[in-house]
């Protein structure tokens, strides 16, 4: 009865720190990272009875070294790795959408208010001229990264 309570009090405490976070985040690029960030928080928490367990689950997604507990790394450059990771699946998915394959390294750096967001990209793969406008376009709307942060190699992926 006792881990049902601390779990169930570990669950609610991740639940107000994310509420709390959204609520003082800007609006922009960085309120749609923390809602992202927000919800594998609390999925890590509602899985918390699991953690004991040992290996993954079937289909999880890996997470960073960086981000287990006693990793000597702080939680700014844990949301620095997660958000890289993330933006740079985002740029692959919808390179994807628009069909083609591509490869995505996203850099992070903070704002003006001291939170991380995704600074530059580089991108490699192949694309026709429609491709490539049509994702830097995206890149820039979705994710805030300007053209010129954008570096765009033509390679095989």
């Amino acid at each position: 009865m006792t881990e049902l309570k601390n779990w169930l009090l570990g669950l609610t405490a991740a639940a107000l720190a994310v509420s709390l976070a959204q609520a003082l985040s800007p609006e922009g690029t960085v309120k749609k990272v923390g809602r992202l960030v927000g919800a594998l928080v609390l999925l890590l928490a509602a899985l918390r009875p699991l953690t004991g367990w040992e290996g993954t689950l079937p289909g999880a997604p890996a997470i960073p070294e960086a981000a287990v507990e006693g990793s000597g790394q702080s939680g700014e450059q844990v949301m620095k790795i997660l958000i890289a990771q993330k933006a740079g699946a985002y740029i692959v998915d919808k390179g994807q959408s628009l069909g083609l394959r591509c490869k995505a390294e996203v850099g992070v750096a903070l704002d003006d208010s001291g939170w991380p967001i995704p600074w530059e990209a580089v991108i490699s793969g192949n694309w026709t001229a429609e491709q490539k406008k049509a994702l830097s376009r995206a890149v820039e709307e979705e994710l805030g990264i300007p053209a010129q942060r954008q570096n765009f190699r033509e390679e095989g992926v």
